[in-house]
């Protein structure tokens, strides 16, 4: 008996010609949950409000007690539909920031095509890569100096991407193959050459202000310096670049 594809998986002729293009995004499954359940949360939530800040205006120390004594006052039926209606646009705008924070990816034999949200489309032929792995739930691409050509989360399972790549005959790892190499950053510690070190401060800022377009050119930055970086939270992890 056939096997049925999974469902965030699909097959496309290849614009370029040639070999049929897998597409990897988020399942559909998911998708759905997701744009109808945290909308339909939001909802709940909006509903719920009123009657739990009902029972917590009694408490002596209440920080923002006005607000909470304002949620509590709402009891008429139009009250209670706009606040309803408040919490659903709230968990239309969740769903849709949680759906532009995962890549999508187009394979061939010859290419590989990521697209995100929020830096947009870029294409890499497979003989520039020497190695793909998942760190966490981010997918990481590297090329033959081992700089990260791709680097962003992905909401395929593990085993799904490592048969992906596997089938277009790229060079799918365990882990990364370099993961000894990284030493946490500590700013002035001498370890590092000091325009490599105003670098990272200025990455740790944008970190701390979740700036992802600035995070990723400043780790672009980090690498024509002759290092590479990965973060843990706001910890920053360094390595030098080593050619595979």
């Amino acid at each position: 008996m056939e096997s049925k594809r999974p469902d965030h998986t699909f097959r496309t002729p290849s614009a370029t010609g040639g070999s049929t293009a897998t597409v990897l995004g988020y399942p559909r499954s998911d998708k759905i949950l997701i744009l109808v359940g945290m909308p339909l949360a939001g909802a709940v939530v909006g509903l719920l409000l009123p009657v739990l800040a009902r029972q917590i205006t009694g408490l002596s120390k209440l920080p923002l007690r006005t607000v909470a004594e304002f949620v509590a006052s709402v009891e008429e039926t139009w009250q209670v539909v706009a606040f309803m209606a408040g919490g659903l646009v709230v968990g239309v705008g969740f769903a849709f920031v949680s759906l532009s924070e995962s890549l999508t990816v187009t394979l061939t034999d010859a290419r590989l095509e990521a697209v995100h949200d929020h830096w947009g489309r870029e294409s890499h032929a497979r003989a520039d890569v020497s190695a793909v792995f998942l760190d966490g739930r981010t997918l990481v691409v590297l090329d033959h100096d081992s700089r990260q050509l791709v680097r962003g989360t992905h909401a395929a399972p593990a085993r799904q991407l490592a048969a992906a790549f596997r089938a277009h005959g790229y060079p799918w790892q365990a882990g990364d193959p370099y993961a000894d190499l990284f030493q946490k950053w500590s700013p002035g510690s001498g370890a590092l050459r000091p325009e490599v070190d105003a670098v990272l401060t200025a990455r740790k800022e944008a970190l701390k202000h979740k700036s992802g377009y600035d995070v990723r050119e400043l780790t672009r930055a980090v690498e024509e310096l002759g290092h590479t970086v990965r973060d843990s939270g706001t910890e920053q992890f360094w390595r030098p670049l080593v050619q595979s």
